[in-house]
């Protein structure tokens, strides 16, 4: 798989889960957009909605991802799997790891068996983030030698009922290095 590459990000916000229908349903919380400022990057990781929806965050940073089962169509976000190289760090990003052969469980996240071999069918060869959606719940995990980022949803996120907020996740890339944290909304 070719890389998207990337030479002078160092600060990226992740998105997910967020499911933006303007007009019609949810739309984009000031919190979530004003959560982005700084970003060089949004990647979003699929079931963000309508592709109007994509606007509001272009309007804030460059966007790019992968489709989830909620998307409208967009070429920014347009592949099931996508690599991205940024400052020399190799990244990942898949909707569903279930559904994608890396992962036998979500929530908890635990990798397939034969990872090394997963990996190297969905992205091509060996990557050091693995971005990952589809839970609506935000997770940082350190498995199989990656770091596996969750950013949970900026709009329906999972526990909203029992007073969860939203979140995203920012992914910072220092010196061939990346460290993740959640930003809750």
């Amino acid at each position: 798989m070719t890389a998207d590459e990337f030479s002078n990000v160092g600060e990226i916000a992740v998105l997910a889960d967020c499911h933006i229908h303007p007009g019609g349903g949810v739309d984009w919380p000031a919190a979530a957009l004003e959560a982005l400022a700084g970003a060089d990057l949004i990647v979003t990781l699929g079931d963000m909605g309508e592709a109007r929806g994509l606007e509001a965050l272009a309007a804030v940073a460059p966007v790019i991802g992968v489709k989830g089962a909620d998307d409208g169509d967009d070429p920014r976000t347009a592949p099931a799997a996508r690599v991205l190289e940024a400052v020399g760090v190799r990244i990942g990003c898949v909707f569903d790891p279930v559904a994608a052969g890396l992962a036998v469980g979500s929530a908890p996240l635990v990798p397939v068996e034969a990872f090394a071999a997963a990996e190297a069918r969905l992205f091509g060869r060996p990557v050091t983030v693995v971005l990952y959606a589809s839970t609506h719940a935000p997770a940082i995990d350190d498995l199989e030698g990656r770091l596996w980022v969750n950013p949970g949803s900026a709009t329906l996120p999972a526990g909203q009922e029992r007073g969860a907020g939203g979140t995203l996740a920012r992914l910072t890339i220092e010196a061939g290095v990346a460290k993740a944290r959640i930003a809750s909304l």
